[in-house]
């Protein structure tokens, strides 16, 4: 049922959603799934027989009288000649037995149900029970399963645990199985609605909104018509051929997002991939919302590869520990490559990890363990890929084996730089392309910031990128010292300090940053920081309110140029504390201001 592929809804113990039909008496428990296919709701309703001193006498058809005539009714008021529920939905009834059904019971109801003559007998009994006769009564025998041989409690309790075992990473304790058996006996009540949803079940595995399931999510910038890479082709083939875990690096500014997701929509027929976003538009330097521990990254990947049917959901507890949920893990992506290949045999699932190096550094900050290293050493079952990507320059965060390979990803050549190019200047010439690759150095993100600027012509980039080539962090440097400078230019003297005040605001608070509390921090007006991001234009964007660099290389500069001294911290967390009450982010991040003020500030 908490499957996220399950088409059941929602069950009642103890009646059914329409009690007030006739038959109600006799259904133990009813089961309500949507029917995608069919556009309708089906139903099954289900009647339970245990027994504990007659476990080895067959059921006869007279033995279960009270069931065949409660199940005739409900059947004959819900489709009467005035009822359209045959349109509108599929009913079902059930018998769940631990003891067995006689043979000749059987027998009888698929001899009518196919149409054929069950013995005289048989068939006299069943329409007297059912007031029913031909093809009302061959209708309701097709609509009649008939489940014997059930287990006891025992061997129900030790399939609960089977079952559980496999939502779980590590051991199943007894106050889980407990958990769940209690919540049915509380829906049996008196008082209750005996209804079951999917949330009940999630409840008692202590998972209380969906970001418990899916704690990491992609913050990646929305997509639009990326240029495909030269590379592409080759890279793919390096994927789909390895054998081992791969690393595809590069300088920043590279692209190195863009193309995760570029591998993992080109994928070969039949194969399936998924990209772990570690940068999350910053977000994985809040201590709210980490992406480098097991319990967010293990967690999100497979659930994600879950709601495509692949796998069984992943439930984290708070007590299980790292090496426990990279077996879960380990284990889920086995399951989802087999079922890949059980369609197409050569299938591959690929799991892409964006901004590994990312995930190291926030780990390394707050003195935790990461999945990203350690997920590079294991050894993957067949029919999985595992890549990380990184910075060239950060590929040892990672402390990959020899066995690991290294990709580079390269810059633009001089072909994408000019079909970059002609995308904002479309009459751009092949010397304007050369000369644009030769101050760009080929770089996507140097490029993209260039032509964010509204520029006249193509004459006009290039002399403001002109005259020199520079390294990409330089490039990107003078990039946005010149856009903050210019935002300068346009204030008086003593609205100046404010742009200082806002930037080191952003270099020292953790995205994503709300508004006012940003203005608060810098000592300014909210329209101010809204004006600012406005004229800086591309490296910043706001979102919901709240202020996040649109890339790594954004962030990672202004954390250079603008850190904070211990006093500004301090300055910050003062000013600040009176938003606690107001902003969910102040609570979040007053903790770490304290630490890095020395504790003064309180």
């Amino acid at each position: 049922m908490i499957h996220p592929k399950s088409s059941i809804k929602h069950i009642v113990i103890e009646g059914s959603k329409e009690n007030a039909v006739a038959g109600e008496y006799v259904i133990d428990v009813a089961e309500y799934a949507e029917n995608v296919e069919e556009s309708c709701e089906d139903i099954t309703y289900f009647q339970l027989k245990h027994s504990t001193q007659r476990v080895n006498e067959p059921f006869n058809l007279s033995d279960l009288k009270d069931t065949i005539e409660g199940f005739a009714e409900r059947f004959s008021a819900l489709f009467n000649k005035d009822s359209d529920a045959h349109q509108s939905k599929s009913v079902r009834f059930s018998i769940v037995t631990n003891r067995q059904i006689a043979n000749s019971f059987k027998a009888g109801i698929l001899a009518i149900r196919d149409g054929e003559q069950p013995d005289n007998q048989f068939q006299r009994t069943i329409e007297k029970y059912t007031q029913l006769k031909a093809d009302q009564l061959q209708h309701l025998c097709a609509s009649l399963d008939l489940i014997d041989g059930e287990g006891n409690y025992i061997a129900q309790r030790h399939e609960l645990h089977a079952e559980i075992s496999e939502l779980l990473a590590g051991a199943v304790d007894n106050a889980q199985i407990d958990s769940v058996i209690a919540l049915v006996q509380d829906k049996a009540l008196p008082g209750s609605n005996g209804e079951i949803v999917r949330e009940d079940i999630l409840k008692r595995f202590g998972v209380t909104s969906n970001r418990d399931l899916f704690p990491a999510p992609p913050e990646f910038e929305k997509s639009k018509d990326y240029i495909k890479r030269e590379q592409h082709e080759i890279l793919i083939n390096n994927i789909l051929e390895a054998s081992t875990p791969l690393i595809i690096h590069a300088n920043g500014g590279v692209g190195k997002s863009v193309f995760a997701r570029q591998i993992a929509e080109s994928l070969p027929a039949g194969s399936f991939g998924i990209v772990y976003d570690c940068f999350g538009s910053g977000k994985y330097r809040n201590g709210s919302e980490p992406r480098h521990r097991h319990r967010d990254a293990l967690i999100q990947i497979v659930n994600e590869i879950a709601l495509h049917g692949l796998c069984e959901l992943l439930i984290p507890r708070d007590t299980d520990l790292d090496d426990a949920i990279l077996r879960a893990f380990l284990l889920r992506l086995s399951v989802a490559a087999t079922a890949l290949r059980t369609i197409h045999q050569d299938a591959v699932l690929v799991i892409l990890i964006d901004a590994a190096d990312n995930a190291e550094m926030a780990a390394k900050e707050f003195a935790q363990s990461c999945f990203a290293n350690q997920l590079l050493r294991e050894e993957l079952p067949v029919g999985v890929r595992i890549v990380a990507l990184c910075r060239t320059e950060r590929i040892n965060l990672l402390q990959p084996l020899s066995t690991v390979q290294r990709l580079e990803l390269l810059p633009f050549s001089e072909t994408e730089t000019l079909t970059h190019l002609q995308e904002h200047f479309p009459d751009a010439a092949d010397f304007d392309g050369v000369e644009f690759h030769r101050l760009t150095g080929g770089n996507p993100r140097v490029q993209a910031n260039a032509l964010s600027i509204n520029y006249n012509d193509v004459a006009d980039v290039l002399a403001a990128l002109g005259p020199s080539v520079t390294t990409v962090d330089e490039q990107i440097a003078a990039q946005l010292e010149s856009a903050i400078a210019k935002v300068k230019d346009k204030l008086p003297n003593d609205f100046q300090q404010c742009v200082d005040a806002i930037c080191l605001g952003l270099a020292n608070l953790t995205p994503f940053i709300p508004i006012q509390v940003l203005a608060t921090a810098a000592e300014i007006e909210a329209s101010t920081v809204v004006s600012f991001v406005a004229d800086l234009g591309r490296p910043l964007w706001i979102s919901e309110n709240s202020v996040q660099f649109r890339d790594e290389p954004t962030e990672t500069w202004f954390r250079a140029r603008f850190s904070a001294s211990m006093e500004q911290i301090e300055g910050y967390a003062t000013r600040l504390k009176p938003l606690a009450s107001e902003f969910a982010y102040v609570a979040q991040v007053l903790p770490s201001l304290l630490l890095q003020s020395g504790g003064s500030a309180f």
